[in-house]
């Protein structure tokens, strides 16, 4: 028998994180969350209402909760009021997804199509390994990163929480990504790179600061 899961999100990712979820058939969607546009509560959304705002958790106490947007930061603070009201935090990886038996994958993480997390990578709480990404071996990722579509890590790389690797950035074996950190676009990384910059180029440079 399926399970209750709500969707906090309804917009592009939280589309593709119903589909993984259907595909999957572990659980019932009761519906979506959207803190940003509350007029939208009713409205069906890939095929389940919109249930309204935050306020609508305490409701589904017991129920899973996928957060699906893309604001790093957001996700984590998101899932924590969740759990405050007694929702649990589910998963969704897709089925062409290749997961080795040794990795771990932390609670509300979304892994997409074709993605690829190898043998001894740590993937934390709330994170998204998108479409087409790799991670390889004995990667640790925090809370919160995000690995954008096509990306790939290289084995033994450590990402801080709420990083964010931009779509079909490379990052070398073995290299540290700060807390926070912006790796753009097509970026190649052969150094570490402290907390909380924008990083971009080939080879990545720092560019500016986040804080």
């Amino acid at each position: 028998m399926s399970e209750t899961l709500v969707i906090w999100g309804a917009s592009g990712h939280a589309r593709v994180v119903a589909d993984i979820v259907r595909l999957n058939g572990v659980y019932d969607i009761a519906g979506f969350i959207d803190d940003i546009n509350p007029e939208r509560a009713g409205e069906l959304f890939e095929g389940s209402p919109i249930l309204g705002g935050r306020e609508t958790l305490a409701k589904y106490r017991g129920a899973h909760l996928i957060v699906a947007f893309g604001d790093n930061e957001g996700r984590l603070a998101a899932a924590r009021i969740a759990v405050e009201h007694g929702l649990r935090l589910g998963t969704a990886i897709h089925p062409s997804a290749v997961v080795a038996a040794s990795a771990r994958i932390g609670a509300g993480t979304v892994v997409a199509a074709n993605a690829v997390i190898n043998p001894g990578a740590i993937i934390g709480e709330n994170a998204i390994v998108n479409t087409a990404a790799s991670v390889d071996h004995d990667c640790v990722l925090g809370d919160g990163v995000h690995v954008s579509p096509g990306a790939r890590l290289a084995g033994g790389v450590v990402a801080g929480d709420c990083a964010w690797i931009g779509i079909g950035a490379v990052v070398a074996d073995g290299r540290r990504i700060g807390r926070g950190v912006w790796i753009g676009a097509g970026a190649a990384v052969v150094s570490d790179i402290p907390d909380n910059v924008v990083a971009y180029g080939v080879p990545a440079r720092v560019v500016r600061s986040r804080s």
